[in-house]
This record gives structure tokens, sequence and C-alpha cells, in this order.
């Protein structure tokens, strides 16, 4: 289990869609009237269906349903997850203008790829086969599941019984994806100060 530590890295907490947004189009740091403008343009709420909808390839009416504002008080814990994650996978203004064009596909992995790196990645053969022929492995799939995506573990095992986890919703498939770029990100920056360090 030897990137099973990287978890560690990932953000414990959701970050707040209106947080999220006012840092993907820049505005984060805008004092309040300024902020207060930009909020109420009269496209700025469109444009902030379309980049949610489109981070987690969702419908647009499924995001108006989490709320009326620019809260998105509706919004699952583990859409908020999801949010955290981007963002610590430093998602950047050329990233949102791909989204607001149509142009983006927003990552998927599969819970075998995501289990196998975090699980798997790294060791011999021989540890690879003692590893998923124990008892627990399942367990530990689950526990990993539960705690990377921010749901049940009833939920999770519901997806399935095998390290495929087939029945797994296509949302959740996507938060995988970003928590891997998110330890990726954090990983590249930590071996550049380290390498800056030596």
């Amino acid at each position: 289990m030897n990137n099973y530590n990287s978890l560690k890295i990932l953000p414990t907490q959701g970050l707040e869609p209106r947080q999220f947004l006012r840092h993907c189009f820049g505005i984060a740091s805008l004092g309040a009237e300024s902020l207060l403008e930009e909020e109420t343009d009269s496209q700025y709420r469109k444009k902030c269906i379309i980049v949610l909808s489109h981070v987690f390839n969702i419908e647009k009416a499924t995001v108006r349903k989490w709320g009326t504002d620019l809260n998105f008080d509706g919004m699952p814990n583990y859409c908020k997850i999801g949010l955290a994650y981007i963002q610590s996978a430093q998602i950047n203004s050329k990233i949102v203008e791909t989204i607001l064009n149509g142009e983006y596909v927003p990552p998927i992995i599969e819970p075998q790829t995501f289990l196998e790196k975090i699980l798997l990645d790294g060791l011999t053969e021989q540890q690879r086969v003692q590893t998923i022929s124990h008892t627990g492995f399942h367990a530990t799939c689950i526990r990993t599941l539960t705690q990377v995506l921010h749901v049940g573990a009833r939920s999770v095992q519901k997806w399935g019984q095998d390290i495929t986890f087939s029945k797994m919703p296509r949302i959740h498939k996507h938060t995988l994806g970003y928590a891997l770029a998110a330890i990726s990100k954090t990983q590249h920056q930590s071996n550049n100060w380290n390498s800056k360090a030596a």
C-alpha cells in the first residue's frame, strides 16, 4: 500500500461553490464592491452554471436545482469535495475558458485504476498478489473510496463486490480524476521543492 499515504495530502473539507467560482473567474481577491459588481452581472450566474455542469459532466438543470443564488446551497457534499480537489489541482483561467467554450472534457478515472494507483503501485508482483488476495482487501478498497469521495460505505458497497465497482456513478469517477490530479500536482510541487533544497 505504497501510495496510500498520498491520500493525506488531499483536502479533507469541501469547498463552497461560490468560493470555487470566484477563484475560477479570477475575482476572489477583489474588494467587496468590485466583487458585488462582478457577481451581479447578468451573465455571471449563467457562466457559473456552465462551469459547474461541465466540471461534473452533469446537466445544467441539475445545477439549477442546487439553488437559485450563487451559493448553490443544495450542492451535495461529495461535489464540494470534488471542487476542493479541483482547486488543489490548480484550475486556471485557461481551463475555465475551455469550459465556457464547450471544449472541456473532465477527467474520468475508473475505480479499479484509482485503487491500483493508490493501493498497488510500487509493489512487486508478489506483494500485489498478497495484497489482493488478503481477506481485508475489498474492505480497504471500500474505505479508500469512502474517504476520497466522502460518501457512505453502504453506497460504495452497492457499486460492486470487486475492485471494478462497476456500478459507481459517473460523477464519482470524475471526482477520482480530480483527486489524482490534486495528488499529482502536490507531489510534483513537493519534488520540485525537494530538488531545489538539495
